[in-house]
């Protein structure tokens, strides 16, 4: 009877083992930058956190998956420029997704923090070595932002763990690798062009990394500049804009994992511009039009953000799920 039962468990151990083997080969790495968007989002409206967290952890646990139970086939994959810098946006994701859990478990929160910024810091330092000392702008891609400016994302989240001039030092590492990237990956994109349909989505990201310096000057500066915020608002809002002009023919593409691309660029860019007022205004309605526009910024975040999630549940759960039947 004992090994009968014995069968039985080791039979249920194994069907698992294959459902989480199955389920890692079946997630795709850019399903990082939606766990971002999501976190992010849920950091711009607050009032809906827990709905927007719970996907983001939801994703995190998947990934975690994809990380345990198909690390051979993503260790090739980050042999590929576009999916290095798009795998940035997981180390990226569960900093912010800490930020959830500090108010209830601070060091646990402090500790996966800390393990997500040496994360990001290796995978900078590899993509430098891979793919950066030969640098040909005729491969570049948006998504290496992600891998250099993105790495600022800390900036803002490190005084919350009273690390200030820890958030400052990375507020100018991104702001130098964003003004030194940005000239290249302008002539790649409008130039040379090329980019191959199923990153295209990924042109979206040119409007993070301004947003992102922004956000991480008025979050790790106590007295802020004014004229470094006017400058990184006008780089800001002049990438969004462009953006926000091409968004409508992106978004006839068919669906490519890569849509996850339109999620955390515009959050950041709602988030920056929020911040922005908040500091200009002070209590005052001279920016009555940032205000408007901060709002115009976070509905058109929130209604891209749970559209691509819709569209990741609709291509990857439903779809399935109905040709299983």
């Amino acid at each position: 009877m004992a090994g009968h039962s014995g069968a039985i468990a080791t039979m249920a151990s194994n069907d698992d083992g294959h459902l989480l083997r199955r389920v890692a080969k079946n997630t795709p790495i850019p399903l990082a930058g939606l766990m971002l968007g999501l976190a992010s989002t849920g950091n711009m409206v607050s009032d809906y956190r827990w709905f927007f967290g719970f996907f983001a952890f939801a994703i995190m646990s998947v990934l975690i998956v994809k990380i345990v139970f198909d690390s051979k086939a993503l260790r090739e994959d980050l042999r590929n420029p576009a999916l290095v810098g798009i795998a940035c946006t997981f180390p990226m994701g569960v900093a912010v997704l800490s930020t959830y859990l500090r108010p209830y478990l601070p060091n646990l929160a402090f500790t996966i923090w800390m393990m997500m910024l040496l994360i990001h810091l290796a995978l900078m330092v590899y993509f430098t070595k891979a793919f950066m000392i030969k640098f040909d702008v005729a491969k570049a891609l948006p998504a290496y932002f992600v891998v250099y400016v993105g790495f600022s994302v800390n900036a803002f989240i490190a005084p919350l763990y009273g690390m200030v001039l820890l958030g400052q030092v990375l507020f100018w590492f991104g702001l130098i690798a964003f003004l030194a990237l940005l000239p290249p990956l302008l002539y790649r994109t409008l130039v040379v062009k090329s980019i191959p349909e199923p990153l295209i989505p990924t042109i979206v990201i040119f409007a993070s990394p301004a947003s992102v310096c922004l956000f991480a000057y008025l979050r790790a500066f106590p007295d802020p500049e004014t004229w470094m915020v006017y400058f990184l608002l006008g780089i800001s809002l002049i990438l969004y804009v462009a953006i926000l002009a091409i968004l409508p023919r992106i978004l006839k593409l068919k669906f490519y994992p890569s849509y996850s691309s339109l999620t955390f660029p515009l959050v950041i860019s709602a988030i920056a511009t929020t911040a922005t007022y908040q500091y200009l205004s002070e209590g005052s309605n001279e920016f009555m039009g940032l205000m408007y526009l901060s709002y115009f910024e976070i509905m058109l975040a929130v209604i891209v953000v749970i559209y691509v999630l819709a569209r990741y549940m609709h291509h990857f759960l439903i779809k399935k799920y109905i040709a299983t039947v």
